[in-house]
């Protein structure tokens, strides 16, 4: 954020708007801690606003809101979740909380798949595997990874498909979107991760989620 104000890319004032509504971010965070169990993976708040090129495949806005990013760091597998600053400022305390435990459920399934991949030595040097952080993707379901129902209740009714919140819509329509602040269009072809083989090998996973993965396996097939 300080980057994109010295950059003239963000208002002075926006940013100090996002900065006053952070404690709201890491307060849904911390519930989304409590209610599972689990630790939430490292996040950060971005100030361009990515919007999906191909709106009848990622929801007809076709903002992006939120999503699970894995990448690779010195050679090692870390998968972050990204928030954007046109979230943070105008979205409320409901919707934040609701997109924040979204958003876990997909690292979860991610550290799941992820987790269950079968590397041999040879792929580790040679072979990609390409993961998709598009909230098309599967997810867990909230009932099985949260304890707090109403917290449940709220992940549910906010996502069908997508984020349904239409006063957060209007509002980053005219007052980003309609102010020209930063925006990044993100192809279909952008929302795959093609992550070396050997980082997923190599991946140190928490080991309460990796547990947490094995009893919704259970619960799963059960």
């Amino acid at each position: 954020m300080d980057q994109a104000v010295a950059q003239e890319k963000v208002p002075r004032a926006l940013a100090r708007k996002v900065r006053t509504r952070m404690g709201y971010l890491q307060g849904a965070v911390q519930r989304v801690e409590r209610a599972s169990g689990l630790r939430y993976p490292p996040y950060y708040v971005e100030p361009a606003l990515p919007m999906s090129r191909g709106g009848g495949d990622y929801g007809q806005v076709g903002i992006m809101y939120a999503r699970v990013i894995p990448t690779t760091a010195a050679g090692s597998l870390v998968i972050l979740v990204q928030f954007t600053a046109a979230l943070v400022a105008f979205g409320t305390k409901a919707t934040l909380e609701a997109v924040a435990a979204h958003e876990f459920t997909h690292y979860v399934d991610l550290v799941r798949k992820l987790s269950t991949t079968s590397v041999t030595s040879d792929e580790a040097a040679t072979t990609l595997y390409e993961a998709s952080y598009a909230d098309t993707e599967r997810t867990v379901a909230p009932k099985l990874l949260f304890a707090e129902k109403s917290l449940v209740t709220l992940v549910n009714r906010k996502f069908k498909a997508e984020l349904t919140d239409p006063a957060l819509n209007k509002k980053v329509n005219g007052s980003w979107l309609a102010k020209n602040l930063p925006v990044r269009w993100v192809g279909p072809e952008e929302n795959v991760v093609r992550i070396g083989m050997g980082a997923v090998a190599s991946a140190r996973f928490d080991p309460a989620v990796l547990s947490r993965v094995a009893e919704l396996k259970e619960k799963m097939n059960g």
